[in-house]
């Protein structure tokens, strides 16, 4: 097949010449590498200085070594031999010109284009130069540079569901924690601002029309009160939901805190049951429609047969101070997750005269200053921060793989690589309430 050079490497320009029998093996940058070798050449239709038709002679060649994808895990380079031409008419000289490489680029647009699908991947650039072949600077042009097309027209339509929350930034940053927002339905990314100072974000929001802003109708955000005075003074239609991690959140804190608290006395009076303790904290925090009561089994630590419920009943049979906490924890997480919001406020009121933490109380009282919130969340219970905090999770692991990033706007246009070149799952439009 004579155009199996083309076909592998996916150089498709008919001007290109292929020297089929010529393929050398050497060092270069003290690496094996491949070589192939072509020629280019053609017949140009005018001069690029004066447009002149007539009178374009060809003017011997320039050599080019242009670098290619990998091939059988080594370093590949084309040894392109460029026509030269002269123009009688202006008297310039210009260089024979294919789609395979920009202009005064030696990187192939293949392998930039490989490159750019690495950068979607949470590694660091550092390894994705080393495994390409190209210089880190290489990799961080092409960052920008595609992520120039992707960053946020404010002449757009804003998504009618959003998502707020704010992730750790950079020491470039204005702000210890910068903003991030995306589409709850699409969970597609919009954009990231360098910080979440209201100031900031009153004045990056005002860039949308008015109309656009009205137009928004719920925003899901955590207990950060900010948010929830821009989103009324910037989107007056809006309703607020409070994320329903959030809530389940603070409350697993504060019941292992008080747990904690009671083990540490434990752990010199009674260090059998301060064992027992430690070791099943997970059932603590178990839904109790999880734990088991029924087959036996051999539980280490427990000199008699049991089962998960039984765990539980003891511990807090031996440790009364923990029962009205835990009691009241789990009854406000079953009525959120069963979506029974009278439930869930007549449990706030009800625990009142409980004999619950100091921590929790707090917890609870900050719960009654964003009820109007949560009682949204009952009701748009489809709408969650979670695929925010999926993008969280990747900006960290991408911090962590690349030991950190200094310029913000670098590391912006990353994240919105990282998370704008992919198709999200949407989730159905009639499972949300009007």
């Amino acid at each position: 097949m004579s155009n199996i050079t083309e076909i592998l490497l996916q150089l498709k320009d008919k001007n290109i010449t292929f020297d089929h029998e010529n393929i050398s093996e050497c060092d270069i940058r003290h690496k094996k590498s491949l070589v192939l070798y072509g020629k280019l050449t053609y017949t140009p239709d005018c001069c690029p200085n004066c447009h002149a038709t007539n009178g374009i002679v060809k003017n011997g060649t320039r050599q080019s070594q242009l670098s290619l994808c990998q091939i059988s895990g080594l370093n590949a380079y084309l040894s392109l031999t460029k026509q030269r031409f002269y123009c009688k008419s202006c008297q310039s000289s210009f260089t024979a010109e294919t789609p395979i490489v920009d202009k005064h680029c030696f990187i192939t647009n293949r392998l930039k284009q490989k490159i750019m699908d690495t950068l979607t991947e949470t590694i660091s650039e550092t390894y994705i130069a080393k495994q390409h072949n190209v210089s880190v600077h290489t990799v961080r042009r092409i960052v920008d540079k595609v992520a120039s097309t992707l960053k946020v027209n404010h002449n757009t339509q804003l998504p009618h569901h959003l998502c707020f929350d704010e992730f750790k930034s950079v020491k470039s940053s204005d702000s210890a924690m910068s903003f991030i927002y995306c589409d709850a339905l699409t969970h597609q990314l919009i954009d990231v601002v360098h910080d979440r100072k209201s100031s900031t974000l009153l004045d990056y929001f005002a860039r949308y029309d008015t109309q656009t802003r009205k137009a928004v109708k719920t925003i899901t955000i955590d207990m950060f009160r900010p948010y929830i005075q821009i989103s009324k003074q910037v989107f007056p239609n809006a309703h607020i939901i409070i994320d329903p991690f959030h809530i389940v959140q603070a409350l697993n804190r504060e019941l292992t805190k008080h747990r904690v608290h009671v083990m540490k006395a434990l752990h010199q009076n009674n260090r059998r049951l301060y064992n027992k303790m430690k070791r099943y904290w997970k059932l603590f925090l178990s839904n109790t429609d999880t734990l088991s009561s029924y087959p036996y089994h051999r539980f280490p630590l427990f000199d008699w047969m049991t089962h998960t419920q039984g765990i539980v009943d003891y511990l807090l049979e031996q440790v009364p101070e923990l029962r009205a906490t835990y009691d009241v924890v789990h009854q406000l997480r079953d009525a959120l997750h069963n979506r029974d919001f009278d439930r869930f406020e007549e449990i706030l009121i009800w625990a009142k005269q409980e004999a619950i933490s100091p921590g929790l109380r707090r917890v609870l009282r900050t719960f009654k200053g964003y009820l109007p919130y949560i009682k949204n969340t009952f009701i748009y219970h489809h709408l969650t921060n979670g695929a925010l905090e999926g993008i969280n999770h990747k900006i960290k692991v991408l911090k962590r793989n690349a030991y950190g990033y200094r310029n913000f706007s670098h590391f912006r246009n990353r994240i919105l690589l990282i998370c704008k070149l992919y198709v999200p799952y949407t989730v159905p439009s009639t499972s949300l309430v009007a």
